[in-house]
């Protein structure tokens, strides 16, 4: 069952299956939640559940899933169906007022197959001001066979007027185990892999089915690296690596990595049980790192490394925040040697 497609999700799930049983529902619905945790997949279900035409003999409504509107509604050629995005192509991807008005002609006409008009935005919040004044207008006195669903990781970007004429369903992450098992199924992954994913992504899903695991293992061997006395003994070596690191893209994964090799050293320092780090193969290596190290001094790495976090959106020379963090980091790492 395509339902069954998205991963955890009950509450969302049900309360969707409620409103399709009772053939009550809203003209618009706010799908808000992190990203990757199935926002966008759930809303593509609720429209093939709307525009099965042979949907499963079942006490909870849900879809085939193989159908000419459910194949339709994936590739995104269903007449009844009008996917909005950001024009992804852009610096600063926006929904604009051009796009609001395509969703006017889809709306003003009647369905030709399904029961239902339904338009779909995907990250809502970047619709401009004017597209979403526009928007509002449509949103206020819809058409009754109109539906529209908003899918947003940044609610609060959305004008309140815009919120409050939709009915909000918020998604959750998955539990590690749903993640795991979710893993497992789409990619035959082994259960140490699986935990590594759940704990860099969030148990988000989404984000993991996109993620290169080779690459995210390689970019987090990068901090093991750096911890070698030798990667950082000599200040040309440290200019080197922030220059690299400062051209990394994008820059966010530094510091997520940075972040999360500290974390393990953290919990070493204060004596943590081994199954919360998240690099378990490295334990020889933190347990020696920990040993010259206090919880207080990974601590002050971590608010140095939060600084460093907001470097790029307060226009300060990254490479110099680096060069300044990476000569701390080694300074404090090794103060035992001479």
């Amino acid at each position: 069952m395509p339902f069954a497609d998205v991963i955890g999700q009950e509450g969302p799930k049900k309360k969707i299956r409620t409103a399709l049983a009772r053939q009550a529902i809203g003209h618009a619905y706010l799908f808000s939640g992190d990203e990757g945790i199935g926002k966008r997949l759930m809303a593509l279900r609720f429209a093939q559940a709307l525009s099965c035409e042979t949907p499963p003999s079942s006490s909870q409504p849900d879809s085939c899933g193989r159908c000419r509107a459910c194949r339709q509604i994936l590739s995104g050629t269903y007449p009844d169906l009008l996917v909005i995005e950001p024009e992804q192509e852009k610096a600063n991807p926006q929904i604009k007022i051009d796009q609001v008005r395509e969703i006017e002609r889809h709306v003003i006409y009647r369905p030709l197959l399904s029961a239902r008009k339904i338009c779909f935005i995907d990250d809502a919040e970047r619709l401009t001001a004017n597209a979403a004044n526009a928007f509002l207008k449509t949103l206020e006195d819809p058409p009754e066979h109109s539906l529209f669903i908003l899918v947003t990781s940044q609610p609060l970007r959305l004008l309140a007027t815009v919120r409050s004429r939709c009915l909000t369903l918020r998604f959750s992450p998955a539990t590690p185990e749903q993640f795991e098992g979710a893993l497992a199924l789409k990619q035959a992954m082994g259960s140490e892999d699986a935990r590594f994913l759940s704990q860099v992504c969030g148990n988000r899903i989404g984000v993991a089915l996109r993620t290169e695991l080779s690459q995210l293992r390689s970019r987090h061997d990068r901090f093991f690296e750096l911890c070698r006395y030798e990667t950082l003994a000599h200040p040309t070596a440290v200019l080197q690596q922030a220059e690299e690191l400062s051209k990394a893209q994008p820059f966010p994964d530094v510091i997520d990595w940075l972040s999360h090799g500290l974390r393990d050293v953290l919990l070493m320092t204060l004596g943590t049980g081994q199954d919360l780090l998240l690099h378990r193969s490295r334990i020889p290596l933190l347990q020696q790192l920990a040993g010259s190290l206090t919880p207080t001094d990974i601590v002050d790495l971590l608010d140095s490394l939060q600084t460093l976090e907001q470097a790029p959106t307060q226009n300060l020379n990254l490479q110099l925040c680096l060069e300044n963090f990476l000569f701390r980091f080694h300074q404090t790492m090794h103060r035992d040697v001479a």
